[in-house]
C-alpha cells in the first residue's frame, strides 16, 4: 500500500505541475495578445476587445494564484508520516475505495486503481479525520468502513 501511495503522490504532483504550466501559458498568451493589439479605426470594438482581454487576464491570474497556493500547500504535506488515525497526508482504503487526504484534485487512476484525492477541508475528509482502522462513518447515506491507513 505504501508503494501505491508514493505513486499517487507523484501523480498528484504531476497533475498540479501540469495545471500550473497550463495556466501560466494561457496567461502569457492573453497578455501577449493584449500587448500586440493595436488601435484600430473601429474604436469601440477595440476598447471592448481590450476590456475583455483584461478580464480574461484577471481571471487567469486569480486561477494561477489559487493553483500556486494549492501546490504550495501540497508540497508542505508530510506523506511519510505514519499514523494510526487519519490525518492530512493519509492514504486510506475503505470498503468504498481509496482516498488520499491532500488537495482538491479529484479522481485519479494510478496503477489501475481509482483514487479520490480530496482536500482536508472537504466534508468527507472532515468526517474521516481522526478515525482509526475498522471505524465506520456514515456520510451522505453511505457507510464507509476504514480498512487500512497508510
Amino acid at each position: 500500500m505504501q508503494n501505491l501511495k508514493e505513486q499517487i503522490v507523484k501523480s498528484c504532483q504531476t497533475h498540479l505541475d501540469h495545471k500550473l504550466n497550463e495556466l501560466r501559458s494561457a496567461l502569457q498568451e492573453v497578455t501577449e495578445a493584449g500587448n500586440s493589439e493595436t488601435k484600430s479605426t473601429a474604436g469601440d470594438k477595440h476598447e471592448t476587445a481590450r476590456a475583455m482581454m483584461q478580464l480574461e487576464q484577471e481571471k487567469l491570474g486569480k486561477q494561477l494564484q489559487e493553483a500556486e497556493e494549492q501546490n504550495n500547500d501540497f508540497e508542505k504535506i508530510d506523506f511519510t508520516r505514519v499514523s494510526q488515525t487519519i490525518a492530512l497526508g493519509s492514504f486510506i482504503e475503505t470498503n468504498k475505495g481509496f482516498f488520499l487526504i491532500a488537495a482538491s484534485i479529484g479522481k485519479l487512476l494510478v496503477d489501475d486503481q481509482t483514487v479520490f484525492v480530496i482536500s482536508n477541508k472537504s466534508p468527507l475528509a472532515i468526517a474521516l479525520l481522526g478515525k482509526k482502522q475498522t471505524d465506520t462513518i456514515l456520510f451522505n447515506g453511505i457507510s464507509y468502513t476504514i480498512q487500512a491507513i497508510c
